[in-house]
């Protein structure tokens, strides 16, 4: 199976230490060019991210991560993905930029190849899967209200297709069902989960404790 990953899941595996599980697991994984430059160029200039870049950048030489261009019409998707998705909500009569270029490569990416997509955003899941939800959780962060065109998030969900989104936090997961991740006790996979959280992966409390519950026994 071949997954496509967006930026968040490399920074929130590379900064747990746990981005060689990727070679563990039954998939092939693939970047498109936005995502190298958010996980890898951009990162390099800074000192908090750089270590964690040079990782990301070593699994890229290797092929261990593929990099893997778009297309014209992969490219020309991007752009009409782009473009919609930071129109489709306004506030105060200004549309909101809700997304990056390296997530709308990846969700096409993810299209052209086997619909699967590694993605730590909430944002971007609320925009497939939910859209106005995405809303709401848009008014309570900026407290403004919020204008949702509904004709354009559906074109959206056209583009996307059938697009099956997991998180880094979904594969640890999978990796210690399967024995792969280290020992298997409650506390082990609990600490994995809380630090992907505190890395960057949107999970909540409680789908920790219910990950905790059903795979920590």
């Amino acid at each position: 199976m071949r997954v496509a990953l967006d930026t968040g899941p490399l920074i929130s595996l590379s900064s747990t230490c746990l981005l060689w599980l990727l070679d563990k697991l039954p998939m092939d994984f693939y970047v498109p060019p936005a995502v190298v430059d958010e996980s890898y160029r951009a990162p390099m200039h800074t000192k908090q991210y750089r270590f964690s870049a040079m990782r990301i950048h070593q699994y890229i030489v290797e092929g261990r991560l593929r990099r893997e261009d778009l297309g014209k019409q992969g490219e020309a998707l991007v752009e009409e993905f782009t473009r919609i998705a930071n129109s489709a909500y306004v506030a105060h009569h200004r549309p909101l930029r809700i997304i990056h270029r390296g997530e709308a490569e990846a969700i096409i990416l993810a299209k052209i190849m086997d619909n699967v997509l590694l993605v730590d955003e909430r944002t971007i899941r609320l925009l497939l899967e939910d859209p106005e939800e995405l809303k709401y959780l848009l008014e309570r962060r900026t407290g403004a209200h919020i204008r949702h065109n509904r004709d354009m998030t559906e074109r959206l969900q056209e583009i996307a297709g059938d697009v099956l989104m997991l998180r880094s936090a979904d594969i640890v997961a999978y990796a210690y069902e399967e024995g792969i991740l280290g020992p298997k006790n409650k506390e082990y996979i609990e600490a994995a989960l809380y630090a992907l959280k505190y890395a960057g992966c949107a999970i909540s409390e409680q789908e920790i404790q219910e990950y905790v519950s059903k795979l920590g026994r």
